[in-house]
């Protein structure tokens, strides 16, 4: 059975909106596990493994900041020439390609370039007067990079980036600008449920099942 534009809306928005609420507990798990790192980098303490997980935070973060492009541009019953569409596809810019990066690395592995950058990429961080950066190391890797310092105003760019060869993505800049759109989203849409349209997870389930060989146990 084919599914009316409004059915379409609705099963878009709801994923969309998942995606919005995963990137944003990446964002917050990223910040929380960051924040156990500076007093060691700061006391040159080895932190080992523990610099994996952020990481994987922040690859996990753009993956879901691109699926949330893609669902919003899916969704039916919107004008996709309006100013926030063009905002989002800008700030998705940059996560467009360093997921490519990371989805699809064999283009750029298999060319003649040097790899002298991370090859699963970096993370940089600021507080107060510090900026940090933390990578898996690799024989090839000559190139170190840290945040940029804004002279003018006297601050770091931003707290939060994630950056794949020269292509650095700002993860509070773009979950700012998701928000920004999802609202705008509900300002256009009526739901015969208002709390649906609310930015939180509701009374979400999860289904499992569990077989054996030869027979169905639950």
């Amino acid at each position: 059975m084919t599914r009316t534009p409004q059915e379409k809306f609705v099963l878009l928005f709801e994923a969309a909106k998942r995606a919005m609420l995963a990137s944003e507990e990446l964002l917050g798990r990223l910040s929380a596990e960051l924040a156990l790192l500076e007093g060691d980098i700061t006391r040159s303490v080895d932190i080992e493994s523990r610099a994996i997980s952020p990481l994987l935070s922040a690859v996990t973060f753009i993956d879901f900041a691109h699926r949330f492009g893609s669902l919003i541009d899916a969704l039916p019953l919107l004008n996709k020439r309006e100013s926030q569409m063009r905002q989002l596809k800008s700030a998705l810019v940059n996560v467009e390609n360093v997921r490519n990066h990371l989805q699809h690395m064999r283009g750029d592995l298999s060319s003649n370039e040097e790899i002298d950058y991370p090859i699963l990429g970096s993370l940089m961080w600021s507080n107060g007067d510090w900026a940090y950066t933390i990578f898996l190391s690799q024989p090839t890797q000559t190139n170190t990079y840290s945040m940029v310092y804004d002279l003018a105003n006297q601050r770091w760019v931003a707290r939060y980036q994630y950056r794949v060869k020269n292509t650095i993505v700002d993860l509070e800049n773009v979950l700012a600008t998701m928000k920004e759109v999802y609202e705008w989203v509900v300002s256009k849409a009526q739901f015969s449920d208002p709390d649906f349209a609310l930015p939180r997870w509701g009374k979400t389930q999860a289904f499992c099942t569990r077989f054996q060989v030869g027979q169905r146990l639950s």
